[in-house]
């Protein structure tokens, strides 16, 4: 019998303006090299100076979510090793007193226990032959959960609750896929209780990779282990197109790092009443809110999940709710056609005019318009920012609520259909839907069918 045990590293790209130890822009669209300056380029003779009114505050607010220790004396270290794009030759982080100890987040059927929570700063990014110095400085928060986890399943639970957890608390955009949530998989197998020699997968960039690679390692490891093979601890990669890890290194040691205290940084105090103000301004975290949801809206679970995937998704849906008192209709639109349409055409979706998605949804709901001109016209405010209303009357898209209009209608059709009234007189009902089509036809479909229906048959009878 095997056992696989997994811990995990995960990288957070912090949302600050400015980056860890400089003044430096963090936008990651500039162009190469553009967002640097000699502290970040680590050139002699610079003093970093710590960005703590930003990083601080975000690592604080993510140590309170997880039920962190919060350290009131931190400092920082360096980290050596030489790397292209790490222009210093060490890293600056926190090795012997992290920020944040002790955390844990539940997923649904245990606690994974987070053992530190650290500082530290990104390095560049390789391009080819080429080095982008962008990133940097960027300011990271490095998670190291305790190797609690037994497979992929518990693994991706936990990243998507943590995922959650940083956009509520908007620390991070934790975009896993385009870099600013990096995942480390530190994986071992072994046979009955025993903890094995741990294999790191580096920088697995989506959840279906992570599922993959996890179930790959296993059966590489167990293959080994039945073969009687050693597993050496060492560093592997996972290669997407062939599904596959791939030996990258041998493991680095806490001995080829060398860490020291950095020296250029003093260390830094962190008052009791700093962090009793962060707490005090915590949002409501996810798991709150979705029992919350669950509890007022009467929505689903996997509703939820695509809210909680963008801030900005739940934030329009609570304020559509207020707005049109209707929360199962503003449900189905962000889930339907609101994702049909982000998924097909670029939106900004900050600045979408929320008043006049409240109003085509109580015109709708009013039924004053056919779910099709619904569909059109909530393109419409998406893509070009149009009034409902006005763009509705310019296309003369109401539907006809005039009764003699309908009534005129319903007349042609009969007088132009009479063996099919003949037919639906003599017992036929398949007669009568045929009739109601060619009056909705005839109305060139803007009219009611339930009210359409309803005079038809008064007609007839």
């Amino acid at each position: 019998m095997y056992k696989t045990t997994i811990g995990l590293e995960i990288h957070i790209e912090l949302k600050t303006l400015k980056k860890l130890f400089c003044n430096c822009k963090t936008n990651f669209n500039a162009s190469s090299n553009l967002n640097t300056c000699p502290i970040c380029l680590g050139m002699a003779g610079t003093l970093p100076k710590f960005n703590k009114k930003e990083v601080l505050h975000l690592a604080i607010k993510l140590g309170l979510a997880l039920s962190s220790d919060i350290s009131n004396i931190i400092s920082f270290d360096r980290k050596h090793y030489f790397y292209k794009d790490l222009p210093k030759g060490f890293q600056t982080t926190q090795f012997f007193n992290p920020v944040l100890r002790n955390g844990n987040l539940q997923i649904e059927n245990k606690i994974i226990n987070i053992k530190e929570i650290h500082i530290e700063e990104d390095a560049g990014k390789t391009k080819g032959d080429n080095i982008d110095f962008n990133r940097c400085g960027i300011p990271l928060l490095e998670i190291v959960t305790e190797p609690d986890f037994t497979s992929y399943e518990e693994v991706i639970e936990f990243l998507k609750s943590l995922r959650e957890i940083l956009l509520f608390l908007d620390i991070s955009d934790a975009k896993i896929e385009e870099g600013s949530m990096r995942v480390d998989i530190n994986i071992s197998v072994s046979k009955d209780n025993l903890l094995g020699n741990r294999v790191e997968i580096k920088n697995v960039g989506s959840f279906k990779s992570i599922k993959n690679a996890i179930l790959y390692e296993q059966e590489r490891q167990i293959k080994l282990l039945e073969e009687n093979n050693i597993i050496l601890e060492h560093t592997r990669c996972f290669d997407e197109n062939k599904n596959k890890t791939i030996f990258m290194r041998n493991k680095e040691t806490i001995k080829d790092y060398k860490y020291l205290k950095e020296v250029d940084i003093k260390e830094i105090y962190i008052e009791d009443d700093f962090i009793e103000n962060i707490r005090k301004n915590l949002p409501i975290l996810p798991n709150e809110k979705r029992v919350f949801y669950k509890t007022k809206y009467n929505i689903s679970d996997d509703e939820i999940d695509i809210l909680f995937e963008n801030i900005l998704f739940y934030s329009i849906f609570e304020a559509l709710c207020v707005k049109t008192k209707n929360p199962r209709e503003v449900i189905n639109l962000i889930c339907g056609e609101f994702l049909k349409i982000l998924n097909k055409e670029n939106i900004d979706i900050k600045n979408l005019n929320i008043t006049y998605i409240a109003n085509l949804i109580n015109i709708f709901l009013d039924e004053k318009i056919t779910r099709d001109t619904y569909k059109k016209t909530f393109y419409e405010i998406l893509k070009n920012n149009q009034n409902p209303e006005e763009y509705i009357e310019k296309n003369d898209l109401y539907l006809i609520d005039d009764e003699n209009i309908i009534k005129d209608a319903i007349d042609i059709v009969l007088e132009e259909n009479k063996k099919a009234l003949d037919d639906y007189k003599n017992g036929n009902l398949k007669s009568l839907k045929f009739l109601l089509g060619a009056t909705l036809k005839k109305l060139d479909y803007r009219a009611n069918a339930n009210i359409v229906n309803n005079i038809l048959i008064d007609i007839i009878n």
